[in-house]
């Protein structure tokens, strides 16, 4: 009898349902509060096919970060292509970054999460840092476009990236400790405002 073959995509899927699980247990309770078990309940699976995708907890926490940012990117480059001008793209970038009160709450808190664990561990920071890097190339590429076409003053595409990414980070968190709770549209006009002083002609 010739052995079983493993399906690729069967264990892709599994190894999803485990991720998105892991990324609800996290909105629900945070990192601290993820188990193995919490997960492999909520997936609906079973703790063998757990580890077997995932031997550690830190294993899991890694491939959800991977896929988060990686959901991120994603949404990112689709907005950023869809507009023709690079002030249209910055535009859109904004939207994207400024979504919503919820979605950005949960990225957020999230998000931050995983940054104190990015400060203790090589592994995480690596990723963050990819992360940020294509935030800055993708940034850059708009930059240099918009200053190419006149659309934006002539500044150094690098270091206007680096502000852009500050600026955005910057007034999220802002907005999420804002104990007056002003609407997260007015952070985003914040920002488009002082991006607008620095970029336009």
């Amino acid at each position: 009898m010739s052995p079983r073959r493993r399906d690729p995509q069967l264990a892709a899927r599994r190894r999803e349902v485990l991720v998105k699980a892991g990324y609800a247990e996290i909105l629900e309770k945070g990192i601290d509060g993820l188990t193995l078990d919490s997960v492999v309940a909520r997936a609906h699976s079973s703790k063998g096919g757990a580890l077997y995708y995932f031997p550690t907890k830190d294993d899991l926490l890694f491939a959800i970060l991977d896929w988060l940012l990686g959901q991120v990117s994603r949404t990112l480059d689709d907005v950023v292509r869809a507009q023709e001008s690079p002030r249209g793209r910055l535009v859109a970038e904004l939207e994207v970054l400024f979504h919503s009160a919820e979605v950005n709450r949960k990225l957020y808190l999230v998000l931050f999460d995983y940054l104190r664990m990015g400060v203790r561990s090589g592994r995480f920071r690596s990723l963050l840092a990819s992360f940020l890097e294509s935030c800055r190339r993708r940034d850059m590429t708009i930059i240099e476009d918009g200053v190419k076409s006149q659309q934006f003053r002539r500044v150094n595409a690098e270091s206007a990236a680096v502000t852009i990414r500050a600026l955005v980070d910057g007034y999220c968190l802002q907005w999420l400790l804002d104990p007056d709770a002003a609407p997260l549209e007015t952070y985003r006009d914040r920002c488009r405002a002082v991006l607008g002083a620095y970029l336009l002609r």
